[in-house]
């Protein structure tokens, strides 16, 4: 029963963010139309399209893995990879790393459960194949879902990692900022241990725990920064701000809806 329930929370965070952006399209769609616009999307019809189609295809993809563990929960998995894909050339985001990498973890996670759902009809002859190659395919699916999904975490840690080594004061021609000897070596330990915890979530060794350490991190930390952001936005709600972590956009300044708005999409 603990499985099942796992199971079903897990669909839920791995939808969240697809659930989140169709709700967002839905109520706020003149803004979805602007956005189009500075992606650079010039034909006014596009404006108006691009969000429909994201509106359906999201919308669609989760609701089909929410509500099937068969052939109709493949289908919204393929369906919302496919979105992955367009999603940051749609934005105008293809360049941005940090952008194209949280998409790539979210991907990661899409093909962890597309994998148990074809084991899932490997295991029932008459829903499809079933032999050593049935059973191959699904593996193959988890391998590279695994691989795809620590890519965020591997690329933030790791800079964090220089970030903070960069700032220690490690003896003569270390000071903060200075990259010597023994920044470096801080560095490479901090870098290693980190490669060790994606490695364990890649190879399946004590993939469990090293998995649930990261998803309490990551969401202590999303919920932690979205209140700060919730505070502070509320203190200052007739200020303007700068837009953060958007190509395209360096040195935009918006209003404090807008940030809220853009921050609840990258807590999701």
């Amino acid at each position: 029963h603990v499985h099942r329930r796992l199971q079903v929370v897990a669909k839920l965070l791995i939808v969240a963010t697809f659930v989140e952006d169709a709700l967002r399209m839905l109520f706020k769609f003149d803004q979805q139309q602007q956005s189009m616009e500075i992606a650079g999307w010039t034909s006014p019809a596009l404006h108006t399209l691009l969000p429909l189609l994201s509106l359906a295809v999201q919308s669609c993809g989760a609701l089909l893995v929410l509500a099937s563990s068969g052939v109709g929960g493949e289908v919204g998995c393929y369906l919302l990879l496919g979105w992955c894909v367009w999603h940051p050339f749609m934005y105008g985001q293809a360049g941005n790393r940090e952008f194209v990498l949280e998409t790539a973890t979210i991907s990661g996670g899409l093909l962890i459960l597309l994998s148990h759902l074809l084991l899932l009809r490997t295991k029932a002859p008459l829903l499809g194949e079933s032999g050593p190659g049935a059973v191959g395919t699904p593996a193959r699916v988890q391998a590279v879902g695994r691989v795809l999904l620590v890519s965020f975490f591997l690329s933030f840690a790791l800079s964090l990692a220089h970030a903070w080594a960069v700032s220690l004061p490690l003896g003569a021609g270390d000071g903060p900022g200075v990259w010597g000897r023994g920044t470096q070596a801080v560095e490479l330990v901090l870098s290693l241990l980190v490669l060790s915890l994606c490695g364990l979530v890649v190879l399946g060794m004590k993939s469990r725990h090293v998995a649930l350490l990261l998803a309490a991190a990551v969401f202590a930390a999303a919920v932690s920064v979205t209140a700060a952001n919730v505070v502070t936005l509320l203190l200052h709600s007739s200020d303007t701000f700068p837009v953060e972590d958007t190509a395209g956009m360096e040195g935009v300044e918006a209003d404090a809806a807008t940030i809220a708005d853009h921050q609840r999409y990258f807590f999701f």
